[in-house]
């Protein structure tokens, strides 16, 4: 007996873009820290690049209204906050080490190093 497919609003990883996409909404774009915006920025598309590779062509729009609006998702967002930034603290101190690995393995003439 085949085991059904999770549904959308089941996966954790598109409960990050929604949590995250909430933590964005609640910025004020006059007054957010350049780096802060960049950094939740980065982490949403982590999460939805993981989602739209499992459910492709997803109406995000519907999807996440509906997870953000469900009874009893105000006590689940910090739950997936504290989730989801563990998960990418992880991810990101695994790309600074990778970097630095990278420089070491392959040297670049500083000259032609971007940036």
């Amino acid at each position: 007996m085949a085991v059904a497919a999770p549904k959308p609003v089941d996966d954790a990883d598109l409960r990050c873009v929604a949590a995250v996409a909430a933590m964005i909404g609640t910025l004020d774009e006059n007054k957010a820290d350049p780096e802060v915006v960049s950094g939740l920025t980065a982490i949403f598309m982590y999460y939805l690049g993981k989602v739209d590779a499992r459910y492709p062509g997803l109406d995000y729009a519907a999807i996440l209204t509906a997870l953000l609006s469900a009874p009893g998702y105000d006590r689940q967002l910090p739950v997936d906050l504290r989730r989801c930034g563990g998960e990418a603290e992880e991810r990101g101190a695994m790309l600074k080490d990778l970097g630095e690995r990278m420089k070491s393995a392959v040297p670049l003439n500083p000259a032609t190093r971007p940036g």
